[in-house]
């Protein structure tokens, strides 16, 4: 049986570099590349649950940085690289989809957008896409931190005020959490597929 050494985890998950790769990662996310940021994000929780808040507080800011570089991608480069990441990604469909919501009036966008920071749902997508629609910028923002927030601060709650039992059970199926994680990562990808 796989023991699992705490105190390593805890410093890990305290660490700058921890807080580096959470950055990165949920930056790189939201513009570019299908990483999860909650494979990163839930395990430095679960390692240092009173750190919590602040690791949905980097996630939050880095992850709306990011959806600001692909609405950047999507207004000024889309013919010249937000088309390759979409194409790459195999999401033409869907991000023809998104563009036919979101033209409809700007609460449907900020709906698309909101649904999209907070679901598994590829966040690239829809950042690219507002900015290839022009979609108003303090619309993308708002619509953007909000659902990004839950998404965050939902996991951030759980671990720092749901006691020890999740944190233990977190602890002890470190494979089962990232098995779950990256299922609900396909299944983000599989909806937008079939929507």
């Amino acid at each position: 049986m796989l023991k699992i050494d705490e105190e390593k985890i805890r410093r890990g998950a305290t660490s700058k570099s921890a807080y580096g790769l959470l950055s990165t990662v949920s930056f790189l996310e939201s513009a570019i590349l299908p990483l999860p940021v909650d494979a990163v994000s839930i395990p430095m929780m679960i390692g240092a649950p009173r750190r919590a808040f602040m690791v949905a507080n980097v996630a939050l800011i880095t992850s709306v940085l990011g959806g600001l570089l692909g609405y950047l991608i999507g207004y000024l480069f889309y013919e010249g690289f937000g088309e390759i990441i979409i194409t790459y990604y195999g999401l033409e469909s869907q991000f023809e989809q998104f563009a036919a919501t979101a033209k409809q009036d700007w609460y449907k966008a900020a709906t698309a957008i909101f649904i999209a920071a907070i679901t598994p749902i590829p966040f690239k997508l829809v950042c690219i896409g507002s900015g290839v629609l022009n979609i108003s910028l303090p619309i993308f923002l708002v619509a953007a931190m909000l659902g990004r927030a839950i998404r965050f601060y939902f996991f951030a709650i759980i671990f720092k005020y749901l006691g020890n039992s999740v944190r233990e059970f977190a602890l002890r199926h470190l494979k089962l959490v990232g098995v779950i994680t990256l299922i609900v990562m396909i299944l983000g990808f599989v909806a937008v597929y079939w929507m």
